[in-house]
């Protein structure tokens, strides 16, 4: 990867309802995957980005280790997460 990577950049964020994180991930378009998750079945209140824009790689870092945290403190994964690290085995 050098200094003119091509790479797409990727944000974290997290789904917010009555001020408790109900999904956390990371994608490259903030705003297309809230019309995504606005027209699903999931309840929430807003979309909070918690990071600026990163590599791919650290984005999913990230993502693994805010949902490690909020697995830490509340022995669970958010109500609408599938995986515990934010990975999809195809």
């Amino acid at each position: 990867m050098g200094f003119f990577s091509s790479e797409k950049k990727k944000q974290t964020y997290k789904l917010v309802k009555d001020g408790k994180a109900v999904y956390i991930g990371s994608t490259s378009d903030p705003y297309r995957r809230n019309s995504e998750h606005s027209r699903s079945n999931k309840n929430y209140d807003y979309m909070e980005v918690t990071s600026g824009r990163v590599s791919k790689s650290e984005a999913e870092r990230r993502e693994a280790r805010n949902l490690g945290s909020y697995r830490s403190a509340t022995g669970n994964r958010p109500k609408y997460n599938k995986t515990n690290n934010g990975k999809f085995r195809w």
